[in-house]
């Protein structure tokens, strides 16, 4: 059975018939996942979903949503995937999904070494006056790392000491925060200067009571570019 439709080419037929009413429309049940490839010197990847392949070569840093039809509300599905050269197989997992929900899901670390991160999304809206973030650490050679948001002083301090590899749970800061400033560095345990790594400011693109899935990776898939604070806007309820 197919199980992932790309949004995108999602359609529906209908079928009538003059002499009857038309039987009525089986239950649809589904789920929803965001896919992301951040496997540095790997320009693209294969992603395949139980035993359909996703149409298309994905590209590093692309955020994609597929819908993924389910036979029951809850389902074990298995995501795998595969070098876009060669086919072979780089991971798979094995992850329960349950009917309506969003996931993240995302393969990084090395082509040689590489890790699956599948996680359901908070969707529930954040605060007046906040923004939601959850953050990824997927930058390859980087100790572990803080995160500030709105300055350099220890109540600004929203993430400290994040592995690589690792990722946030879902927090909320002050909307005027974010747009004033985030600024990521290597984990100390007081701010210095000389460990920034990213610092933005004036961060007007962001929205207030949105909810946002960040990602500290290279900015392309060349291992030794420019580090980049990767931002996606993630569904609310």
């Amino acid at each position: 059975m197919k199980k992932l439709l790309i949004l995108s080419i999602l359609f529906s037929s209908v079928f009538l018939s003059c002499d009857k009413e038309p039987d009525p429309e089986p239950e649809v049940i589904r789920a929803y996942c965001y896919f992301y490839h951040f496997i540095p010197t790997l320009g693209s990847v294969i992603w395949e979903v139980d035993d359909s392949e996703v149409p298309e070569e994905k590209l590093y840093g692309f955020q994609f949503l597929g819908s993924l039809l389910l036979e029951t509300a809850t389902e074990e599905i298995a995501f795998t995937v595969k070098h876009s050269g060669t086919k072979e197989v780089l991971i798979s997992q094995l992850f329960q999904l349950e009917q309506d929900k969003y996931y993240t899901v995302v393969v990084h670390g090395s082509a040689d070494d590489p890790s699956m991160l599948i996680q359901e999304i908070d969707t529930s809206e954040p605060q007046p006056e906040q923004v939601k973030f959850q953050v990824l650490h997927s930058a390859p050679g980087q100790n572990p790392i803080d995160v500030y948001m709105g300055g350099s002083s220890p109540d600004n301090r929203d993430v400290s000491d994040l592995a690589y590899l690792s990722i946030t749970d879902h927090f909320e800061v002050k909307d005027y925060d974010a747009r004033a400033a985030i600024i990521v560095s290597a984990h100390s345990e007081e701010y210095n200067q000389d460990s920034v790594l990213i610092s933005s400011i004036y961060n007007e693109e962001i929205v207030s009571r949105a909810n946002y899935f960040s990602v500290l990776a290279p900015s392309t898939y060349e291992p030794l570019s420019d580090l980049t604070l990767w931002m996606y806007i993630l569904p609310l309820e």
